[in-house]
């Protein structure tokens, strides 16, 4: 939430609504981290994918940093994030958008457009 006097002409005077990535838009998220961190072979890009529905692109980015800390604390010396790795990341960094939020900034976009799509 905003302050309303943010909000006023001149300032912030735009709220435009940014949904939840959709699977093609997460699997790019990971393979933009995957860039920076040598992932092994077991690691299932789709398996990810499908597993993080309702996480942001900033949880998306948290679960592949978790992952890498994983992996450095089971060895300092790792060479790779394991599958499992990204496992106890998924248990640690949860989707915190609840679908009562998303919802409501879904109803407010239609209010303020009219029904029309999103950008």
């Amino acid at each position: 939430m905003i302050d309303k006097a943010l909000m006023r002409p001149g300032r912030l005077d735009r709220i435009i609504y940014v949904p939840l990535p959709d699977p093609p838009t997460r699997r790019q998220i990971f393979s933009l981290q995957f860039r920076h961190t040598p992932v092994d072979q077991d690691v299932s890009l789709d398996h990810l994918v499908a597993r993080t529905d309702k996480y942001s692109g900033a949880e998306i980015t948290a679960v592949c940093r978790e992952a890498a800390l994983l992996a450095l604390q089971d060895d300092i010396k790792a060479q790779r994030v394991l599958a499992g790795h990204f496992e106890g990341a998924l248990s640690t960094v949860k989707p915190r958008i609840p679908d009562s939020l998303v919802q409501s900034y879904v109803s407010y976009q239609q209010q303020r457009s009219g029904g029309l799509s999103f950008f």
